[in-house]
């Protein structure tokens, strides 16, 4: 199950540490889905493309830094130029731009875990998690 998230709760969605999250264009009807994942004991997001839908297989981008730059690094598996890696540089600098959609498959952006009821599926965290992320700011 998907659901598009509110363009108020996407970053945060995002950000939360354990997010699947697809970035649809409006204008070309293309998309591409990432699971950005928090470093733990540090604000640093490692963000993985989806290059195989069928068997849920990623590879990595970069990261976003603790200031919210999204960043090419060293170990990064796709080049700057890759289709995947302009589409979330421009969605993740564009997170409240009209031409973007921003989905989540129905796991909490938090705990990853399966999101069953209507609030939760709306905001993209289960009731514990939406009270933690609620908390941190």
């Amino acid at each position: 199950m998907q659901k598009q998230l509110s363009k108020e709760l996407s970053q945060k969605f995002i950000l939360a540490g354990k997010a699947f999250v697809t970035f649809k264009s409006i204008k070309t009807n293309k998309h591409f889905t990432y699971r950005i994942t928090k470093k733990k004991n540090n604000d640093i997001w490692f963000v993985n493309v989806m290059y195989d839908y069928n068997t849920r297989s990623f590879n990595y981008l970069g990261c976003i830094l603790p200031d919210k730059t999204f960043t090419h690094t060293k170990a990064s598996q796709m080049k700057k130029c890759s289709p995947s890696w302009i589409a979330f540089k421009w969605a993740w600098n564009n997170l409240n731009n009209n031409l973007l959609e921003v989905w989540h498959e129905g796991r909490c952006g938090r705990c990853g875990r399966l999101l069953t009821e209507p609030d939760s599926i709306a905001a993209g965290f289960g009731p514990i998690c939406r009270g933690i992320i609620n908390s941190n700011n």
